[in-house]
């Protein structure tokens, strides 16, 4: 029996639910339902044949059942028929308008329901169809607004189309910049935009996640890093995370965050991934320049999900996540470790050792000195030699070491299996005066180590309200709050594998390499009442904690009063500020603390001891207060006059002020129980006198400012904007944009301080062309070219003198003292980027859609090193001078191989090129490739250069020997006495280190899959990087786990014919470590492909239970992610992985549920 109520609805919507009531399978040819008939059908309890008749009765098709399959086949037409057909058949006229601004839709689609008719509105919003049905239903559709379905008339006359807010399976309407919405036809820009639907096909925890390689031009990738020195400042290393390159030296070079259309200082992580509705990525200065001087790095303009009319709709989604702890048996490491790493220092050692060796080590602090660091091998070897063990003592001991491997243990004590579970719950809703959206976000994670953990928690309220019919108030609220504990895990790599975190007892043991005393000079130090200074792993991870809270509030208020002929004002702002803490504990049983106190005693004249820091625990706290507000004032006009010129503008003016506050306190000899701390006279401590004369020297050395200090930082902005949009006929649109910046970060030189940021550009809409009208299977293809300026501001240097007040320990007392940082610069300016773009966007046979784009930008005013006449300042120095360029090409692709009611595949295609070069920045070159990797910014070399030497073996005596482009060979070694003699001097590096390629990723690709099947889909992710060398490290003896292969190493002459493992005594000379280390012979192709995400969802909603439960449905979610990678070069060497040790990727295991009721 059947029962079914339907209103003229789609033949295959109707044969979907009689498979489903009847059991009966289908057979119907595609072109069938094409030529079907709307159905209008009300029947209750009806035998199945009955209902088939019912249905089929009024349709040009006719059925035929065979063994519980109904085949459909063209049912023939009388002539009577044909000739009915005809003479029913009318002509449609109409226009389709937006509903809100009365704009003509140009390019709205108007077709038969059931049918294969179908036009296109022209640039008027008019349309005009032939030979329609008398009785047929048209539906109006355009991306992103809710599709209309009315009844065929000769003149259907103007048909308003509404925006489809908080339709979460529609493409977004518009190009939104955060200022501005345009429309997709009438942008220039390059932009790359997301759904909501694309971005919840993944479970995501985190935000960059959800966008990795789904957006052509950006590019993230946490496992290759950027080592780059800023000029005037230190080394630094950050992850890759940029649109188009690194347009920058000094200057932040992560790409804008807008959030709800105001830029944020908030981080990624502090954005709730189950609220996207869309991403955009704005990449060249058409798209971007509205934000002047901040968008030189892109803009990702995010919008969260707003409530949509309607009763209260209610969303919870739960989701735990786990990851396994690493499995050390996969890595790369050589199985006998610690028959190695002992064997090497029993070799580099021996010859150190003599009778007194023992004694020295009992009235000498440090357990380095010289070019050898001491070992347990050592302390084995010199008690040997002072007859304190025998031989057969010291073999044992050996043997001892070289059977045990701490691995296991280490895996055992400070690891474990890697928990997150997230919980998200939301509610929205509203009518005609308010809508409403409010969202909580809790998230918990156990890290993989042992007392590390942090949580998270987001909660927002975002509300629209209509206070008049011309006024209206955007309001939103939001809370972010996120903690974290952690505490010192030891590294893996950074103690001797045959080292015991446990005696046999169980006890916690003591870590020789990392302890900075003998034990027996330890032990005298113990004996005359200080404290143990060895270094206890087990003991810190337990003693030791650090604690961080940073809690967010961020307020906007929007008002939009709607003054007539398409012309809006808009007036509010944003106010956020950002409360951080962080609170560093060591109590007194921990090595920190006890070391510490040591560390600043002194033997007074008559033998005693001074403890200049009182025994006990130490406690740092530090506390920051970032606030910024953001005020605009800004005008909307979107009016299309005569049918023909459609303007969409805007001008607007807006002030930002950003406070930074912060400050350090650090207390002595506390007790975190008792709350009590002791006083310390810091100012004698730190006089010449006393400095020279700690015992085991002094962890301050200058550093005051990591116990002790205050800071504050205030960045004020100005600034003036206007955008303009202009389109003609909806096929010829000219665009531009002009924005001034004013800062107190800016110099005075007027020639610098009113200097515009602008963009212009022009888009041709081909496919409106009357000669493409004929193309049926070209739906839209759109040309454009934009031109224009972005900038960024870079803070090393100011406009006027910058100083900092110090200590200055070369006095006793010490005394205060101003340290001259950077001179006056009355000619700073913000760095600017010049782009230029070319693009096309196209959709085919109506389910393919793409891009593609080239690009070049220009960064100069750079700051960077710069050679100044020295009679006007210090040089080099830091000036607006560096110049780099970035030029590549993009590919995006979406496309809909299959579409039906039952069946559908989807695939997405991401490819980006994006080569770079420094072209001027004052550089010293005469490095080794070391040093010159670890700069970043080269003259005439990519941003990321990587520099080899020329690698030519191993020489008869087993040292690494390298060559220049002449073929003159050079080699470092040690002399008879031990000592590395370099013959490789810095001045010859220019001329034999050379350029190898780039040491980032040129190219990035991602190729995304979903297929659905009912209620049921599969959603794959694969990922790949190339264009770019990495560098395998070497097998190394030395190391403290070292690599397979690590063994092998040269032993005698002729050797070096057998091996490229560099002979022991190499090892010992850095030099020499650097000619073996950054050899070309180990650079290979870093090009690698990950499959990234595997997921399973299903969908439960039109289960009976569900709906007797009262909810719409129940989805849940299974995935897999860091499944699988494979490197392209003869070592599968994946940066996937995280280093070169580890030959697999660590999966994480996902479930979620989702619900809405």
């Amino acid at each position: 029996k059947i029962s079914m109520t339907k209103s003229n609805a789609a033949l295959e919507d109707i044969i979907k639910d009689l498979r489903r009531q009847s059991g009966y399978d289908f057979v119907v040819p595609g072109e069938l339902l094409d030529k079907a008939k709307s159905v209008n059908i009300r029947v209750k309890d009806v035998d199945f044949e009955k209902v088939l008749d019912q249905i089929f009765e009024s349709q040009p098709i006719a059925y035929e059942i065979n063994n519980n399959t109904v085949t459909l086949k063209e049912k023939p037409k009388s002539y009577l028929g044909g000739l009915l057909d005809r003479l029913m058949a009318i002509d449609v006229s109409g226009k389709v308008i937006d509903s809100l601004s009365g704009s003509p839709l140009a390019g709205a689609t108007i077709s038969v329901k059931g049918g294969r008719q179908a036009v296109r509105t022209g640039a008027d919003g008019s349309f005009f169809m032939q030979n329609v049905d008398e009785t047929a239903i048209l539906e109006i559709s355009y991306t992103g607004y809710t599709t209309k379905e009315i009844p065929s008339s000769k003149n259907v006359g103007v048909i308003s189309l509404s925006v489809a807010v908080g339709d979460l399976e529609e493409v977004a309407v518009t190009v939104n910049t955060g200022y501005q919405k345009i429309k997709p036809e009438q942008s220039t820009g390059a932009v790359s935009q997301m759904n909501t639907k694309q971005f919840e096909s993944r479970i995501s925890t985190n935000f960059l996640d959800g966008l990795t390689n789904r957006l052509p031009g950006l590019m993230i990738n946490n496992n290759v890093m950027f080592n780059s020195t800023v000029p005037g400042g230190s080394a630094q290393s950050r992850p890759l995370f940029n649109i188009r390159g690194i347009s920058t030296m000094s200057a932040n070079q992560s790409p804008l965050i807008v959030i709800d259309g105001y830029p944020t200082e908030l981080t990624l992580d502090l954005i709730d991934p189950n609220e996207i509705e869309s991403v955009t990525i704005l990449k060249d200065a058409a798209a971007a320049a509205v934000y002047g001087v901040r968008a030189s790095n892109g803009v990702i303009v995010i919008q969260r999900k707003q409530a949509k009319k309607g009763s209260p709709q209610f969303v919870f989604r739960a989701t735990a996540a786990l990851t396994p702890k690493e499995d050390y048996s996969r890595y790369r490491w050589a199985d006998d470790a610690s028959t190695i790493v002992s064997n090497y220092q029993r070799t580099t050692q021996s010859g150190l050792i003599n009778a007194n060796s023992w004694s020295l080590l009992s009235s000498t602090a440090p357990i380095g000195g010289g070019t050898v660091t001491r070992s347990p091998v050592y302390y084995i070897l010199a008690q040997q030699a002072a007859g304190m063990i025998s031989a057969e003592q010291a073999a044992a001991s050996f043997a001892d070491m070289a059977s045990y491997d701490n691995l296991n243990d280490y895996s055992r004590l400070f690891l474990r299996t890697e928990a997150t579970q997230t919980y998200n719950f939301n509610v929205s809703g509203g009518n005609e005066n308010a809508l409403y959206y409010i969202t909580g976000n809790y998230t918990g994670n156990r890290d993989t180590r042992i007392n590390n953990d942090n949580n998270r928690l987001l909660l927002s309220a975002r509300t629209t309200l209509k206070l008049h019919r011309k006024l209206s108030l955007e309001l939103t609220t939001d809370y972010q709050e996120a903690r974290a504990n952690s505490a010192p895990v030891p590294g893996v790599t950074s103690t001797n594998p045959y080292e015991r975190f446990q005696d046999v007892n169980g006890n916690p043991a003591y870590i020789l390499g990392s302890s900075s005393v003998s034990p027996s000079y330890n032990n005298i130090m113990m004996s005359q009442g200080l404290d143990d200074h060895m270094y206890y792993p087990l003991v810190d991870v337990n003693a030791v904690n650090d604690k961080s809270r940073d809690a967010t509030n961020r307020v906007k208020a929007e008002f939009t009063y709607r003054i007539g002929r398409g012309l809006d004002l808009i007036f509010g702002g944003i106010y956020e500020n950002t409360r951080s803490e962080d609170r560093h504990y060591a109590s007194d049983e921990s090595s920190e603390a006890r070391r510490f106190v040591n560390s600043y005693v002194v033997r007074n004249t008559d033998g005693s001891y001074k403890y200049n820091v009182p025994k006990g625990g130490f406690l740092r706290e530090s506390a920051g207060n970032a606030s910024s507000y953001t005020a605009r004032t800004q005008l909307n006009y979107n009016k299309v006059l005569a049918s023909d010129h459609s303007f969409n503008g805007i001008i607007g003016a807006e002030i930002r002020n950003f406070i930074n506050k912060g400050n350090t306190a650090s207390y002595f000899g506390y007790n975190d129980e008792t709350l009590l701390q002791q006083p310390v006279d810091f100012m004698s401590m730190n006089t010449s006198a006393i400095r020279g004369s700690f015992l085991v020297g002094s962890p301050f050395a200058n550093t005051f400012t990591n116990y002790f200090n205050q800071q504050f930082l205030e960045d004020r902005f100005l600034s003036g904007y206007g955008s303009m949009v202009y389109s003609y006929k909806g096929k010829y649109t000219a665009t531009g944009t002009i924005r001034i910046d004013q800062s107190n970060l800016f110099g005075t030189n007027p020639k610098y301080k009113y200097k515009p940021l602008w963009s212009v550009g022009a888009g041709w809409n081909i496919d409106r062309e009357q000669f493409m009208q004929d193309v049926d299977w070209v739906n839209q293809v759109k040309l454009r070219v934009a031109y224009g300026f972005n900038g960024n501001v870079a803070k090393l240097s100011l406009p006027e003198v910058i100083a900092q007040s110090k200590l200055n320990n070369f006095t006793s007392p010490a005394s205060q003292s101003l340290n001259l940082l950077a001179y006056a610069n009355s000619s700073l300016r913000w760095e600017q980027t010049e782009n230029f773009n070319a693009g096309l966007d196209y959709t085919i046979f109506k389910n393919i859609r793409g891009s593609v784009d080239v690009y070049e930008k220009r960064s100069t005013d750079l700051m960077g090193n710069a050679q100044i006449d020295p009679t006007i300042g210090v040089s080099p120095t830091l000036i607006n001078q560096a110049t780099i360029r970035n030029g590549g090409i993009e590919f995006g692709l979406n496309a809909d191989w299959i579409a039906t009611s039952r069946f559908n595949w989807n695939s997405g295609i991401v490819v980006a090129r994006n080569t770079s070069k420094v072209l001027d920045v004052f550089q010293k070159t005469d490095f080794s490739p070391q040093t010159l990797e670890q700069l970043g910014f080269i003259k005439n070399a990519p941003v990321g250069a990587m520099y080899s030497y020329r690698y030519a073996g191993i020489d008869n005596e087993g040292f690494s020997l390298i060559q220049d482009v002449e073929g003159n060979l050079y080699r470092t070694n040690v002399n008879t006495t031990g000592n590395p003699t370099a013959t490789l001097m810095a001045k010859e590096n220019s001329g034999v280190a050379y350029y190898t390629g780039s040491s980032l990723p040129t190219v990035n690709a991602g190729f995304s899959n979903r297929v659905d099947f009912g209620n049921f889909y599969v959603f794959a992710m694969l990922n790949y990087y190339g264009g770019f060398k990495l560098r395998a490290p070497r097998p190394d003896p030395s190391a403290k786990r070292p690599l397979t292969g690590a063994g092998d190493f040269w032993k005698a002459t002729g050797d070096e014919s057998q091996t490229e493992v560099m002979g022991l005594p190499g090892y010992v000379s850095a030099n020499s470590r650097n000619a073996y280390f950054f050899a070309d012979n180990y650079v290979v192709h870093g090009d690698y492909i990950t499959l990234g995400d595997l997921t399973l969802s299903y969908n439960f909603n039109k289960s009976n239970f569900i709906k007797r439960a009262g909810l719409k449905n129940i989805e849940l979610k299974a995935q897999a992610s860091n499944l699988w990678t494979v490197g392209l070069n003869r070592y599968n060497y994946s940066r996937a992985t995280g280093s070169f040790e580890k030959s697999y990727l660590t999966p994480t295991y996902s479930f979620a549920l989702f619900t809405n009721f």
